[in-house]
């Protein structure tokens, strides 16, 4: 007779499938411990039709060697950014762990036209925000646009939802100022976050202090705030339950938002 041969399948069940668990959201470097912290050192303004601003700032905190970047640009090891022409701009740094931090200046023209602004809040995934511009100094008249659409003479912009824009302002001398302007949606943590996590994240064998992190700690929320939107528009979280489309979007906005303790 032949041999005979048996073969035993092991199946193993495994409690944490059923519940939370730690791949929610990747354990983070504790950027708390070693804070990158930037620091505006100086400011030259710019002249109307000339890129001659500069701006230097300085990091410190961090860990190792730091990058520098101004706006979308490439970053750079040098902390001085220059040829820069009126308007404002986002700075960040970041060091080798990856911690960052970002810094917001405004160049102004030494001489001609600058600009103030007011913003009316768009609400969730609705249109109703605007900003308003103010010209300040310059020579009458002026014309306007907004994200490089032709110039105007119309000095607010309606009908906007939440997002950054990029404003410019021109004067009869032919001097333009820009400026980035973000409109917030409007939501709020107290009034719609928090019951949303609350119900669904801060549950047992979740995010109640049982796995990291602890969503009963505001700043541990705002510390993974872009993660949560990820994981929740990709239905990826929360794991023991689900959201609606509507509290996914309202998550989205409130972290577009800069995820505010409101």
């Amino acid at each position: 007779m032949g041999r005979r041969f048996f073969f035993v399948v092991i199946i193993v069940y495994s409690a944490s499938w059923q519940r939370c668990v730690n791949r929610d959201i990747p354990r983070p470097i504790n950027c708390d411990e070693h804070p990158v912290v930037l620091e505006l050192v100086s400011i030259e303004d710019s002249n109307c039709g000339l890129a001659v601003g500069s701006v230097e700032v300085r990091a410190s905190g961090g860990t190792g060697i730091y990058l520098f970047k101004l706006g979308d640009n490439d970053v750079q090891i040098a902390s001085v950014f220059q040829n820069l022409g009126a308007g404002a701009y986002e700075i960040s740094a970041s060091d080798e762990n990856g911690c960052s931090s970002t810094l917001e200046v405004v160049i102004k023209n030494k001489i001609g036209l600058n600009i103030v602004f007011e913003t009316n809040e768009a609400g969730c995934n609705d249109f109703n925000g605007n900003i308003i511009l103010t010209p300040i100094d310059g020579v009458a008249p002026f014309s306007y646009n907004i994200d490089n659409s032709a110039f105007t003479a119309d000095s607010s912009f309606t009908d906007l939802g939440h997002g950054d824009y990029t404003v410019v302002v021109k004067d009869a001398t032919g001097c333009e100022i820009s400026q980035m302007i973000q409109i917030k949606s409007g939501v709020s943590f107290s009034a719609s976050i928090s019951n949303i996590i609350k119900t669904n994240c801060v549950v047992a064998g979740c995010h109640n202090g049982t796995h990291f992190p602890d969503f009963r700690i505001f700043k541990n929320i705002h510390d993974n705030a872009s993660q949560i939107k990820a994981l929740t528009g990709n239905r990826i979280m929360p794991q023991k339950g689900s959201l609606t489309q509507a509290e996914i979007t309202t998550i989205a906005c409130w972290v577009d938002d800069g995820a505010l303790e409101n």
